[in-house]
């Protein structure tokens, strides 16, 4: 995987998935007549081709549907950004309305104890009012500034306690609108990975239906080319059996183009099982370039952390030509690589999800091939 490239996580790598089924589809298409060729495989391949398109189908459904639900999620959060930011306000006022109210009951509790106070004064209080007239409204005017003081703190304390319930009830309401926004965030992102798991485990099933059928098809013709390679080279000898070995399935892998070649193709063999991890280069899990860049490291020779570095560092080499330890490269621009060990097939650190595995290198997207060294 190129570093500079999107992560396995991205959309990038669900278009690569759905890219899988329909380059089998197009490796069935474009073998034509010699895959076809078969009267008894024919019709098992058509129903494998038709499910290989439907399933590639659902899956680019799948992919449009992530991304809406992506860009949905991304506004959720947004919006649950803002409203935390709201609620932090509002905490900050309820805290604010809860301080009055203390101060508001501590006047009140200050005038009931004035009042008491004031009260075990009465007898003072009838000297004056059974006084003179003067001395009379005198009184008067006292006991009503006390009383009227006293009402005021009930008041005020009665105003700051409404303000204060109003207070909570808004903060208990924002509280669960954001409740209300995280379990939809999250009702939506679990339905998106359960219908993803689905299509991925019948993705996985339907290629490897077509993959299996597509072997069985080529190993069929590999063997009839070889039988008739050894007959022509009998021929040519006076019925002598060539003494060179024939490659086919259950054969020798064609030998590596130099000492490390051969190096870096067993490193990559060892790797083989080890997971899939984004930016990973060794020793315990790799991504596409990491892997590659790795087992030519344990050859002696550096490559770059990057697909498409490591195809500018490489000599081109058609695929008709390559020998084993080459790289393989897919895309344009290059962003995808693996590592050629012979009989059309590589070593590659493919995507999330996956171990270091050998597979097939027709696939939709080949570029070429290219030479260490």
């Amino acid at each position: 995987m190129n570093l500079f490239t999107s992560g396995p996580s991205t959309p990038v790598s669900r278009r690569r998935m759905a890219l899988v089924v329909c380059g089998l589809a197009a490796v069935l298409a474009a073998a034509g007549p010699g895959l076809t060729s078969s009267a008894s495989a024919a019709p098992t391949l058509a129903g494998a081709r038709a499910q290989a398109a439907a399933v590639a189908a659902k899956v680019a459904a799948l992919d449009a549907q992530m991304a809406r639900e992506d860009e949905a999620l991304d506004q959720a959060q947004t919006r649950l950004a803002a409203l935390n930011a709201r609620l932090s306000a509002s905490r900050t006022a309820l805290a604010a309305a809860q301080a009055t109210v203390a101060a508001k009951r501590r006047v009140v509790k200050e005038a009931a104890v004035a009042a008491y106070i004031q009260g075990g004064q009465t007898g003072n209080i009838v000297q004056l009012m059974q006084g003179s007239q003067a001395q009379a409204g005198l009184a008067q005017s006292y006991l009503s500034s006390v009383a009227d003081a006293q009402q005021g703190a009930i008041d005020s304390f009665h105003a700051a306690l409404l303000a204060y319930q109003q207070q909570q009830a808004r903060l208990a309401q924002q509280e669960a609108a954001a409740q209300a926004q995280v379990d939809q965030v999250r009702s939506a992102r679990n339905a998106s990975a359960a219908a993803a798991a689905a299509e991925h485990a019948q993705l996985a099933a339907v290629n490897g239906q077509v993959a299996s059928l597509v072997s069985q098809i080529q190993q069929q013709q590999a063997a009839a080319t070889a039988a008739r390679i050894q007959s022509s080279l009998s021929s040519r000898v006076g019925g002598r059996a060539s003494r060179g070995g024939s490659f086919g399935p259950g054969g020798s892998l064609p030998p590596p183009t130099g000492p490390a070649a051969s190096v870096a193709v067993q490193w990559a063999q060892r790797e083989v099982g080890k997971p899939y991890v984004y930016g990973a280069s060794g020793p315990d899990s790799f991504d596409c370039s990491g892997l590659t860049m790795y087992v030519w490291a344990q050859a002696g020779v550096s490559l770059p952390h990057s697909a498409a570095g490591q195809w500018d560092d490489t000599t081109r080499v058609p695929v008709s030509d390559l020998q084993p330890g080459d790289l393989v490269f897919y895309y344009t621009p290059v962003d995808h690589v693996g590592i050629y060990v012979g009989g059309g097939e590589m070593i590659i650190a493919d995507h999330t999800g996956t171990d270091v595995r050998y597979a097939s290198i027709y696939r939709d997207g080949l570029d070429g091939g290219g030479r260490v060294g």
